[in-house]
Order: structure tokens, then C-alpha cells, then sequence
């Protein structure tokens, strides 16, 4: 089938009339074509070819069936089929942890000339015909209005708004550069339309006027131009919102929708780590696992609302490392890289943990040992799967773990007796049996909350980022009613003899369908082999870019050498082979599930989730600003210790040996 003339319209008239539209419609055709056309409902006839085609490019009706396919992509507008695919795929790379900023594309400086350079270069004629209708009126107003946090949807921001350049939107001034740490002037700052808030301490902007360069340093190697071998986004819409105490926000406006952006952020929540959440209750007993539980929903939503309160301090701003460099300056950015790396490999020995104990407990066919081993050399190959395929499959995860907690109610519901029964429960205990779990029951219950990481990019992709809030409440309440309901049933199927993962308890007994055991092995193994690969490529990115062998971050003619260059590409492949080596050296010497997840959410998540965020939230605001009043100050400080001594507690009982405090 021939290819559509690509070109856009030079004028309203050829806009309105002449112009295809999505679905090939008639309206699409010009008037001249329209008399000259026979359909037919059997095969479809060639269109006459229009002018300026080339020699045998001839266009074709399109199929009913391809009309109605493609409206059923598009159908219900931003919340489409379409467009939830695109959100899903950009959020399976919100993990990354160094990113290469090239899609901001933002002004060096003030200058008229310069302004009037991108409005020229904006009204080129690859440029559509509505947006350089709204670049021009841009061009004549200077101010832009302010968006309320109560607007509706359909009011903040407009549609025309999200379609200009982010370059009409924000500028920056070009002594950014030259100012040096004894810069101490704060109305040197925030002078760019806001784009560096005035509450944030003299070192902090500072930071973020470094963090905004590095941003146009990108946005300059993006226009230098780039192969078509990295897909780019567009440039991102800068969105602006007045607060009543005559703040400017200024947040980059993204494409997710609030159920999109529900939707990514579940996903990142639910995991395996829900699988050991009945045996944090039994260690820590009915009162206190789920009022931990609690608690710890509580904390970890109001963090990841801290997390978008220093995000809205400057433009610049777009990751979890950012913020860190913010707070912490260089070193609290290789910290935040070195933590995420050993996350990232906790999770993955976990699910290779998970796969060989699943794999083991109903086919005896390989030990334990073998089972890692066949997971983690089998999965290498797909570390250097492009990311755009294995994009999709992150949503998987999501479907596998819902139906588990599905396939164990429809178990506890079939038998009829004690122990895996709902019918004639098992004994449980209002507190714990044995106090020295509590604990272990720390991390275990904290462990299914660690997302944090993801946060700052899911609020930056948000097409409505004031309505994060919203999202986050609507992510919580969602999370923690399906964390709590597989606490829940497997404490009173199993009671004091849960195993570390519940789905143990099931596989290991005759007592339940072999079809539905069957099916949890089939759930339990696709979970790995679809987050697994995910979850190494931002480690593999960080680790090429610490060595300068990544080739997002070069040039095109350094891109090409390196890809030409057998060292580099031995560089390469060593990396993503030794991921997964590691990953299966760990799972090996430490083969206790429990005790991996306690560690995971003592160590880990009490420190990205609840320690860092509010560390960073002190220390960035200033303490002669407004921003934080004093009850809340209290408050931040309160929870900064307690979880630090959890913190502590937790990973220390989840080092030490088990059987030093009489646990089975």
C-alpha cells in the first residue's frame, strides 16, 4: 500500500479541505479529487494521485475494518487505548536512573533577536500551520495565565497552550554560568519567570541554576541534531501557576492523563514484595502488622507528595537525582546512584529467589540451584533487547500479581479444612508470638512501598501536574487495599505456618487444584522474565555512562566510532552479562526470600521512601521561608528519626541469622 503525502497544509483552506485526516475520511479529499472517486465495499481502488506525489505514489482507501480499529484506538481522547500504550511506554523507562535530558528544548538568553530567531525558525515550514497560528500570538503576549489547582481538566492548562514550544515559554538568563559559590544575592535568582523559586536556599538555587544549564547544555546537543536510531520526545510545554502567596510554579507539562498516571504508578507498587506481607503480620502479630502497614502507607504517600514540592522549585528538576543534587550537591547524587544500583539487584535476586523456589516447589525436575541458573543466563539475551520492545511488557507484572491474589482466594475458598482454608481458618495471633520478629516484620511490611524512585518522573509526565495529589490518593488507596487483602487471606489460611512467600504454602500442598498451581508457577515465572531485564537496563545505562561508553550521551560522529570499536562493544556486553552473574551469585549465597525482602525494606525503602525525601524537603527550603511552618517542621523531623531507628533495627535483625533469635 502506498504512503499518504506527509507534508502539512500551507493555509487554512488547504487545512479544512485538504488535509487527511486519521481515518482516511471523505471529508479528507480535496473537492477537486471528490468526482473522480468509486468505492467499493470488496477491494479498495486506487486514489488519483495528487500533485507534488511522486511518480506511482498513488493513495488507497483504507479498509472499514482498519477504520474501526484505529477509532477504537482513539476512542475516549486523551484516555485512549492509544494513548495509554505511549504512557505505559514511556514509564517503563522511568527507572533510569541517569538520565540524558535532550527533549527541553529552552532560550540561552533574553535577547529580542533571539526570540525572534525561534519564532522565525518555529514558522519554518516543517512547522504545523496551528502552531505557528499560536507561536505568533505567543510571540505578542508576554505573560501567560495562571493555572488554579481547582480548575477542571478542560481549563488547566488550555489545549492550545500545551502546544507551544517550551522555548516560547521559558528563557534563561545567561549569567547562570558565572555565578560562583560566593553569590550570595538572592534576587539574582528566580529572575527567569520564575524558574528558580525564591524559598529555596541561596546553595539550592544555586544547584538549580546548575541543573537548568546542564538542561540547555542537552537541549543544545539536541538541536546539533541526532541519528533516528533513539526515538525523542517532543519538547516538553512549560505550564505556570501563581500561588496566593505570589509564588511562581513552573512545571513541565507532560501527556499522562490522572488514570494514566494512576495506572504507572500501581504498577510500580505492586509487586512480588506482596507475596511475603502474610508472614510480616504473623511476625508481628494482627495489631501491630496492620497498623504498620497503615502507617507506612501513610508516611510513604506524604513523601511522594514532598517529592513533587521540590520538583515545583525549579524547571530544572526532573529525577530523584536531581533533587539530591539539589539537597545534597554532587555527593548526594552518586549516593542516590550507588542506592538505587543495589536496589535495582536486591529486586532482581528476589525474583530469581521467587522463580527457583516457585520452579522447585511443583517440578522436581532441577534443584533449587539450577533453577536460578536457568533464570539468570537465560534472561542475558534480553538485556540487549531495544527498550522499546521490552517496554510494554512491564505492565505484565501488574495482571500476574492481581490474578495470584485472585487464584489464592479461589484456593482458601475450595478447601474445606485447615490449614489453606477460608471456610475453617487457621489459628492467629493478636500479637506476636515471639516478640524478636517484630523486626524482621519491619521490612517485610515496608518492602511492597518501594516506588519511590519513579515518582519524580511520573509528576513530570503528568499532563495535569496539579493534579498529582489527586493521583498519588487515588495510587494509595488502590496499593493498599490489595496489600492489605493478601495480608490478610494468607495470615488466616495459614496462620503461624505461612512460609516466606505465601504462594509456598500452596504449591507445596495436594490439597488444591493442580490446574491452579499450575497457573501460579506460570504467573510466578513471567514476572521475572518480564521485570527482570526492565529492571537492569537503567543499571546497564548508569554503568556505560560512568565509563563514557554510552551512546545516548554522544555525539553523532563519537556515537559512530563507538559503535565500530570492538573494546567498546566487549564494554558493553560485559556489563549487561554481569548483571545478571551478580544477580545469581547473590541469589545463590543468600537464598532466604524473607530475609531478602526484610533487608530490602529496612534498608532501602525506609531510606528512598521515607528518610531521603524528607531530608531533602528540609534541606533545600530555606528555614527563614514560609514553605514549611513550624508544626510541620516538627512533624518532618519526628518522622526523619523514627524511621531512621526503624531503619536501623530492621536491617540489623535482617542481617543477623534467624536462628540466633529462635525463628524457624
Amino acid at each position: 500500500m502506498s504512503q499518504r503525502n506527509k507534508q502539512p497544509p500551507s493555509d487554512w483552506n488547504t487545512y479544512e479541505h485538504g488535509r487527511a485526516s486519521s481515518f482516511g475520511s471523505l471529508e479528507s479529499v480535496p473537492e477537486d479529487d471528490q468526482p473522480q472517486r468509486f468505492f467499493s465495499t470488496s477491494t479498495p481502488r486506487d486514489i488519483p494521485q495528487r500533485d507534488g506525489q511522486e511518480d506511482g505514489a498513488r493513495l488507497r482507501r483504507k479498509s472499514s475494518l482498519g477504520k474501526r480499529f484505529d477509532s477504537l484506538r482513539q476512542m475516549g481522547g486523551p484516555n485512549s487505548i492509544d494513548n495509554f500504550a505511549k504512557s505505559l511506554q514511556r514509564a517503563a523507562g522511568f527507572r533510569e536512573i541517569t538520565p540524558v535530558r535532550r527533549n527541553s528544548v529552552t532560550l540561552q538568553d533574553t535577547d529580542p533577536e533571539a526570540v525572534q530567531d525561534v519564532a522565525e525558525q518555529s514558522t519554518a515550514p516543517n512547522r504545523s500551520l496551528l502552531r505557528q497560528q499560536l507561536l505568533h500570538y505567543q510571540m505578542g503576549h508576554d505573560s501567560s495565565s495562571a493555572v488554579q489547582d481547582d480548575q477542571p481538566e478542560a481549563d488547566a492548562p488550555t489545549e492550545a497552550s500545551r502546544l507551544l514550544p517550551s522555548q516560547s515559554r521559558q528563557t534563561l538568563r545567561s549569567h547562570f554560568g558565572s555565578m560562583g559559590p560566593g553569590a550570595h544575592n538572592p534576587s539574582l535568582y528566580a529572575t527567569s519567570f520564575g524558574s528558580i523559586s525564591s524559598k529555596l536556599t541561596v546553595t539550592a538555587r544555586q544547584r538549580a541554576s546548575i541543573l537548568i544549564m546542564e538542561q540547555e547544555e542537552a537541549s543544545r546537543r539536541a538541536r546539533e541534531g541526532l541519528d533516528d536510531k533513539f526515538e525523542e520526545e517532543p519538547p516538553r510545554v512549560v505550564e505556570q501557576e501563581v500561588r496566593p502567596d505570589g509564588e511562581v510554579i513552573q512545571r513541565i507539562v507532560g501527556e499522562s492523563t490522572v488514570p494514566m498516571t494512576v495506572f504507572n504508578s500501581t504498577n510500580v507498587l505492586i509487586g512480588v514484595g506482596i507475596l511475603a506481607l502474610p508472614l510480616g503480620i504473623k511476625y508481628a502479630g494482627w495489631v501491630l502488622g496492620l497498623t504498620f502497614l497503615t502507617l507506612s502507607a501513610l508516611a510513604t504517600s506524604y513523601t511522594a507528595k514532598l517529592l513533587a514540592k521540590c520538583l515545583d522549585t525549579n524547571t530544572g528538576s526532573s529525577t530523584y537525582g536531581d533533587i539530591a543534587f539539589l539537597a545534597f550537591d554532587t555527593t548526594g547524587r552518586n549516593f542516590v546512584e550507588s542506592l538505587f544500583i543495589l536496589e535495582l539487584t536486591g529486586a532482581n535476586v528476589a525474583l530469581v529467589i521467587l522463580f527457583a523456589d516457585s520452579m522447585s516447589s511443583l517440578l522436581t525436575v532441577f534443584d533449587n540451584t539450577t533453577w536460578k541458573i536457568i533464570i539468570s543466563i537465560g534472561l542475558i539475551p534480553l538485556n540487549f533487547v531495544p527498550f522499546k520492545y521490552l517496554s510494554f511488557t512491564s505492565v505484565i507484572g501488574i495482571f500476574c500479581c492481581l490474578s495470584i491474589v485472585v487464584i489464592i482466594f479461589a484456593d482458601g475458598l475450595i478447601k474445606p479444612h485447615a490449614p489453606g482454608s477460608l471456610r475453617e481458618m487457621s489459628k492467629t495471633y493478636l500479637f506476636p508470638e515471639n516478640w524478636a520478629t517484630v523486626p524482621l516484620s519491619l521490612g517485610l511490611i515496608m518492602a511492597p512501598w518501594g516506588g519511590h524512585s519513579v515518582f519524580p518522573a511520573v509528576y513530570k509526565d503528568m499532563r495535569h501536574p496539579q493534579k498529582y495529589v489527586k493521583a498519588v490518593r487515588y495510587t494509595y488507596i488502590f496499593t493498599y487495599g490489595l496489600d492489605t487483602s493478601m495480608a490478610v487471606l494468607g495470615y488466616l489460611m495459614f496462620g503461624e505456618r505461612v512460609m516466606d512467600e505465601v504462594t509456598a504454602n500452596i504449591l507445596r500442598s495436594t490439597a488444591y487444584p493442580h490446574a491452579l498451581s499450575l497457573i501460579i508457577v506460570m504467573l510466578i515465572a513471567v514476572i521475572p522474565i518480564t521485570k527482570i531485564p526492565l529492571s537492569n537496563r537503567p543499571m546497564q545505562d548508569t554503568i556505560n555512562k560512568k565509563f563514557y561508553i554510552d551512546l545516548r550521551q554522544m555525539d553523532p560522529k563519537a556515537r559512530l566510532r563507538s559503535e565500530k570499536s570492538w573494546k567498546h562493544r566487549i564494554a558493553r556486553s560485559s556489563v549487561g552479562i554481569l548483571a545478571n552473574l551478580v544477580q545469581l551469585g547473590f541469589a545463590i549465597f543468600f537464598p532466604d526470600f524473607d530475609s531478602l525482602m526484610a533487608l530490602l525494606g529496612s534498608l532501602f525503602c525506609f531510606t528512598v521512601c521515607i528518610i531521603l525525601p524528607v531530608s531533602f524537603y528540609l534541606k533545600i527550603f530555606s528555614s527563614e521561608g514560609k514553605e514549611i511552618s513550624a508544626k510541620e517542621r516538627m512533624g518532618c523531623w519526628a518522622l526523619l528519626l523514627v524511621s531512621s531507628i526503624l531503619a536501623i533495627i530492621g536491617t540489623t535483625f535482617a542481617i543477623i541469622p534467624k536462628e540466633r533469635f529462635g525463628i524457624k
